[in-house]
C-alpha cells in the first residue's frame, strides 16, 4: 500500500509500505481508500509545523490526514455487519489501503452519497457537535464566523437542522458566494465598509448562536458583539492563533455580565459505543446522522470542494492550501489508481 508521511514541516513524502491482507482474523477488515480529504486546519497546521495548538499532537515523522472514505474488500471470520463492497467513513490517514477492526468503521456511507462528500463528514461533525454543545433548537438564528471547510459545511448543516436564519461572516467575497450556495440566508463580508456597517447594525441582536471557527481576535470580537443577550458562542477556532495579545479584554463584562453570554469549547463528541439512552449522540451517531442528511439531499457538500487531486499529487494540494487562497476551500484525494493496479 501507499501512504503519505510527514517527516517535518513541509516534508511530506509519498511512500510504499507492506500490507498483508491474506490472513484476516477476528473482526479485522481489509479496506481500500476511495477518497480522503484534506483538513485546511489541523492537517495544514501539521504540514506547516504549527501543530502545538492541538494538545497531544504527535511529533514527526507522523501520519497525516483523518478523513477517509473507504471500501470493504475482505473481512475476518468474526465480522458481524460490514460486507464486501460497502463503503465506510473512518478517521484513518491518507493511505491507499489498511486493515481496521470492525468497531473502527465509524459510519456506513449510503448509496447515492458520493465518497467525496462523505470524506468531509468528520469536519462537518465538528459543527454538529458545536450546535449540540450549546443546545441548539430548531427556529433559532445561527451565525457562522469563519468560512473554511468546517464553517461552510456548518452553514448547510444549520439549515438542515431547522435554523430560522443562517448568517455567514466571511473575509472574502469568494467565500461569501460559496456560503450562499451552501444555504446561507445572509452573507456579510466583514472587512468591507458595508460589512462593518452591517456588523454594527446587528450588534446584540443578530443571532442566538455564533459558531466561531475563525482564529483571529477580530472574528472573536465580532462574534461576541453580534450574538444576542443570553446567547451562546461555541468556539472551534483557536482565538489569537499566530497573533499578539488582543488590545481588548476577551472576557469583557459587557459580554459576560451585561449580555450573560455562554462561551463553550467545542469539537469533542464522545467516542464511547454505549446504548442510546446513555449517550444519545456520540461520534458514530453524529456521523450516521450526517450521512443520512446527505442521502436525503438535505445537505450538499459539493460546492465546498474546490480542488480534486489524484492521491499522488497530494503535496501539490498542501502547497496550494498553504498559500491561503480564498479560492481554495476543500481538497479531496482520489486513490483509485492504486486499486486498478491490484
Amino acid at each position: 500500500m501507499w501512504q503519505a508521511r510527514l517527516y517535518g514541516a513541509g516534508d511530506l513524502r509519498f511512500e510504499e509500505a507492506p500490507l498483508d491482507s491474506s490472513n484476516l482474523t477476528g473482526k479485522q477488515i481489509y479496506m481500500e481508500t476511495d477518497v480522503s480529504a484534506l483538513s485546511t486546519g489541523t492537517d495544514l497546521g501539521n504540514f506547516s509545523g504549527d501543530s502545538t495548538y492541538v494538545p497531544g499532537a504527535p511529533d514527526y515523522p507522523r501520519w497525516v490526514g483523518y478523513s477517509n472514505a473507504g471500501i470493504v474488500r475482505a473481512a475476518g471470520p468474526d465480522v458481524t455487519f460490514a460486507k464486501a463492497g460497502e463503503r465506510y467513513f473512518t478517521t484513518r490517514p491518507h493511505l491507499s489501503a489498511f486493515i481496521a477492526e470492525e468497531p473502527q468503521l465509524l459510519a456506513r456511507i449510503p448509496e447515492g452519497v458520493p465518497s467525496e462528500q462523505a470524506s468531509l463528514a468528520y469536519l462537518c461533525n465538528l459543527g454538529l457537535q458545536s450546535l449540540q454543545k450549546v443546545g441548539f433548537r430548531p427556529g433559532e438564528d445561527v451565525a457562522i464566523s469563519g468560512l473554511g471547510v468546517i464553517g461552510l459545511c456548518t452553514v448547510s448543516l444549520a439549515r438542515a437542522m431547522g435554523a430560522q436564519s443562517v448568517i455567514a461572516l466571511a473575509n472574502s467575497p469568494v467565500r461569501a458566494e460559496v456560503a450562499r450556495k451552501m444555504g446561507a440566508t445572509e452573507t456579510i463580508v466583514v472587512n468591507t465598509p458595508e460589512g462593518r456597517k452591517r456588523i454594527e447594525e446587528g450588534r446584540d441582536e443578530m443571532a442566538d448562536i455564533v459558531v466561531l471557527t475563525a482564529n483571529s481576535w477580530d472574528a472573536y470580537r465580532d462574534s461576541m458583539e453580534i450574538v444576542r443577550k443570553c446567547g451562546r458562542v461555541p468556539i472551534l477556532g483557536f482565538p489569537g492563533r499566530g497573533q499578539a495579545a488582543p488590545d481588548f479584554n476577551p472576557l469583557a463584562p459587557g459580554w459576560l455580565y451585561r449580555k450573560q453570554l455562554g462561551l463553550f469549547g467545542a469539537g469533542f463528541a464522545p467516542a464511547s459505543d454505549v446504548p442510546h439512552f446513555e449517550i444519545r449522540f456520540n461520534l458514530k451517531r453524529n456521523l450516521a446522522y450526517l450521512m443520512e442528511l446527505l442521502a436525503q439531499k438535505r445537505m450538499d457538500f459539493d460546492p465546498v470542494i474546490s480542488h480534486r487531486f489524484a492521491a499522488r499529487r497530494m503535496l501539490e494540494a498542501y502547497h496550494l492550501a498553504a498559500q491561503h487562497s480564498k479560492e481554495f476551500t476543500a481538497a479531496v484525494f482520489d486513490w483509485s489508481e492504486f486499486h486498478h493496479a491490484r
